[in-house]
């Protein structure tokens, strides 16, 4: 265990002794004085002895390790969190925690204890980006936005950085900002792939059409594969109402991206736009496949049904 995990001597006993308590009281003052100089989990640890003895703490965390290595992490939760609360600034157990809490798919737990983690792990820079993604998964944009702008302070440097930023940025409408992020990105890496599709689908919502087809085609032109571009190329067409060219690309997408709804949708309406109702039909049954609980579809689907002959 390291320092920070291991339980310390315990506390000494004070004394009613005049004299004697004259001669304790200012020993006992150096003693924290001098825990202060040569590490902040001296007093941590200290207080802790009360909770666990080390043997305890580490049959704990043993248990601990083992849980989550089995992918058990229901059960990782109480030993982990008992080691936490005996050891409340052990930025190794709040790491633990936040694991779990994501496995368990409670993101907004998972988010409080990256944010713990953050503030007291000697390099903070090893949450990200989980520690925005967190927030991006309870829903919490704002959040994690303001998560990402930490992370790309711990490493301004870091085009994934600048990556998960604008693509927070771009989730929460924030286009301007996003697609400056995304340059910046692209200045530290210009091949950066991701960056630079991104920076397309901003350029699209700043009505930029021409300017997000010819991103996406610099990068088919490398990977004529590339799902996301297929995707912008898509979006570009039915924004220019090009239902033809959109058709196309998007048909090419589905080959490597059966399994996105996006593609799915778009190329629905593509279908509708060419008044080929089967084709539409094709895709929302596949739509009902990939997302059954979304009602909104289902409707859709059911209209569509009936009205073919």
């Amino acid at each position: 265990m390291t320092d920070a995990t291991k339980p310390g001597a315990a506390k000494p006993r004070s004394s009613s002794g005049g004299g004697l308590g004259r001669v304790l009281l200012p020993l006992a003052l150096l003693a924290v004085f001098g825990a202060a100089i040569y590490g902040r989990h001296w007093w941590v640890t200290r207080s802790s002895r009360a909770t666990l003895t080390q043997a305890e703490a580490q049959k704990l965390d043993a248990s601990s390790k083992a849980l989550m290595d089995q992918g058990r992490y229901q059960e990782a939760l109480a030993p982990t969190l008992e080691l936490y609360q005996a050891y409340p600034e052990n930025h190794i157990y709040i790491g633990h925690l936040a694991e779990i809490y994501d496995h368990l798919g409670q993101y907004s737990e998972e988010a409080q204890y990256w944010e713990k983690y953050v503030d007291r792990a000697p390099t903070p820079v090893e949450a990200c980006p989980k520690y925005g993604q967190a927030y991006a998964k309870a829903g919490r944009d704002k959040d994690a936005i303001a998560a990402f702008q930490r992370c790309l302070s711990f490493s301004p440097k870091n085009s994934d950085s600048y990556f998960y930023l604008a693509h927070a940025q771009e989730m929460d409408g924030q286009w301007d900002e996003a697609a400056k992020n995304y340059e910046t990105g692209l200045a530290i890496s210009p091949d950066y792939t991701d960056l630079r599709l991104g920076l397309a689908r901003c350029r699209l919502r700043q009505d930029q059409p021409a300017e997000a087809l010819k991103i996406a085609n610099q990068v088919l032109a490398k990977n004529p594969n590339k799902a996301d571009a297929l995707l912008i190329l898509g979006m570009v067409y039915l924004h220019d109402d090009k239902p033809a060219e959109a058709k196309t690309a998007l048909e090419r997408g589905v080959k490597v991206a059966d399994t996105d709804p996006d593609f799915h949708r778009l190329l629905a309406r593509a279908y509708g736009d060419l008044n080929d109702s089967k084709g539409e039909l094709r895709e929302y049954n596949r739509l009902v496949e990939l997302l059954p609980n979304d009602k909104t579809i289902r409707a859709r689907r059911d209209a569509l049904q009936a009205k073919q002959p």
